[in-house]
């Protein structure tokens, strides 16, 4: 399997992915309409603050277009080491545009990427039912469709942020392992070292999937002295290097110039309200007493952490578990809220918003019933346990340590491919067509829902307020 020949599609799967590729078109299509007066426009300018203010898709950050408008280290180092130098290329190619054009292409670039990770997402997701899990074609088709369905997995193909690269790169790596399980191949040192490296520097926790892979394939394999040298301590330690230099050469020097910054505003600020009226000072007070509620709403929203500093403090111990598993974690991944739709928990929205009616949880229930009885059918089958490690360990850092709690649904393009995979376990056992039929109906009922209020939402046009 050669790294061209991975990418090629297949003759079963060109009329089906053209459909799956017309479909993200159009959203992308309907995303940049949305967006194309406030965004379209030369240089950078005060659009960082276009950027912040206007761009709300849920708790998605406008962190890509931001490098690749002015190319920057965007992204928090020690989580994403590599992101912001995948996007170079991008901002390269954007100043040129630029330069030729007169306007900002940033979105029509960033959406160029996030097709091409959405459509070959499809495809894998495709080849792991139909070439690992042995599915029929029809039925394939079918579960990956139900995937593409869910209301996280169908936002996350216009979100310019890093969720979509991830989902890309964990679906490759899954697929090319269900491979090497099935055809007792072995993943090799220098495939997981280029893997973890890769899908680490986008999102660091994803690196560990990598090595979840290397161990399932290889099994006590994987424990050899040259390949745990090789595959996980020397590629780890090279990325961990690159998040030290890239946070040491681009991070620290802007920190200490906005603490010298910081430092000096509050004198200047002392010296101020040393000078107010009474008056004044009692209107500056109520200001700043407004301002600090503000921050402790914020703050409330987030959590309450293990600690303050270090990677502890994303954690959070104190955001009800229950209540976001059922609302957030298969709740909004799967169905959106239609009470505060797409807001942002660190602005607008509560952390639980509950649904209309009793159907949605149904519809939930369903979703989650099918899927745990396809892992009790393929319990026995390594590549799920595989795809269940990848799962927990997701679980692990969010609900057990608490990380992104919050708004746990942003991060669905990371885990909720589990789903349809062991609902697939249960299709290559059962041949009942009322199965086949419950999953058809919850697709299209899926794919409308879901589909009517985010095109309603993207069709709405929005003013800029500058």
């Amino acid at each position: 399997m050669t790294a061209f020949k991975i990418f090629k599609i297949k003759p079963e799967e060109r009329i089906q992915s053209l459909v799956a590729l017309v479909v993200i078109v159009l959203l992308n299509a309907l995303f940049i309409y949305r967006m194309h007066n406030l965004f379209m426009q030369e240089g950078f300018g005060p659009y960082w603050k276009v950027f912040e203010r206007e761009l709300h898709l849920s708790g998605y950050d406008p962190l890509t277009y931001l490098g690749v408008t002015d190319w920057d280290v965007v992204y928090q180092v020690f989580r994403h080491p590599l992101l912001s130098f995948m996007i170079w290329p991008l901002y390269l190619l954007n100043e040129g545009l630029t330069w030729l054009l007169g306007v900002n292409c940033v979105q029509y670039l960033v959406a160029f990427w996030l097709i091409v990770c959405s459509y070959y997402s499809y495809i894998f997701l495709y080849r792991i039912h139909r070439e690992v899990i042995a599915l029929s074609r029809w039925d394939a088709t079918l579960l990956t469709a139900f995937y593409f369905s869910f209301a996280y997995i169908l936002l996350s193909v216009i979100v310019p942020d890093h969720f979509t690269i991830s989902m890309f790169l964990l679906l490759i790596t899954l697929y090319i392992s269900g491979i090497c399980i099935q055809k007792g191949r072995e993943f090799r040192w220098w495939q997981s070292a280029i893997f973890f490296y890769i899908t680490a520097g986008v999102t660091l926790s994803n690196g560990i999937k990598v090595f979840l892979s290397g161990f399932f394939v290889n099994l006590k394999d994987f424990f050899r002295p040259k390949y745990l040298l090789l595959a996980v301590l020397l590629p780890a330690a090279l990325l961990w290097g690159t998040a030290q230099w890239e946070y040491r050469e681009y991070v620290l020097p802007k920190e200490k110039a906005r603490a010298e910054t910081k430092a000096r505003q509050e004198e200047a600020l002392k010296e101020k309200v040393a000078a107010m009226s009474p008056k004044e000072r009692k209107a500056f007070e109520a200001k700043q007493a407004r301002r600090e509620l503000r921050l402790k709403l914020q703050k409330e929203k987030s959590g309450q952490p293990m600690e303050d500093h270090g990677f502890l403090k994303w954690t959070d111990i104190s955001t009800s578990r229950w209540q976001s598993i059922y609302e957030n974690l298969f709740g909004e991944s799967l169905q959106f809220h239609r009470q505060h739709f797409l807001e942002d928990t660190l602005v607008g929205r509560p952390v639980f918003v509950k649904y209309d009616t009793v159907f949605n949880y149904i519809i939930e229930a369903i979703i989650l019933l099918l899927a745990l009885v396809g892992i009790w059918v393929g319990r026995k089958r390594r590549f799920l346990w595989l795809c269940l490690s990848c799962f927990g360990f997701d679980m692990f850092i969010h609900l057990v340590l608490g990380f992104g709690l919050n708004e746990i649904f942003i991060m669905a393009p990371h885990f909720m491919f589990v789903l349809p995979i062991a609902t697939a376990y249960l299709f290559s056992r059962v041949h009942w067509r009322w199965l086949r039929l419950a999953v058809i109906f919850l697709t299209i009922y899926l794919l409308v829902y879901n589909g009517y209020l985010l095109t309603d939402f993207l069709l709405s046009p929005i003013r800029a307020t500058l």
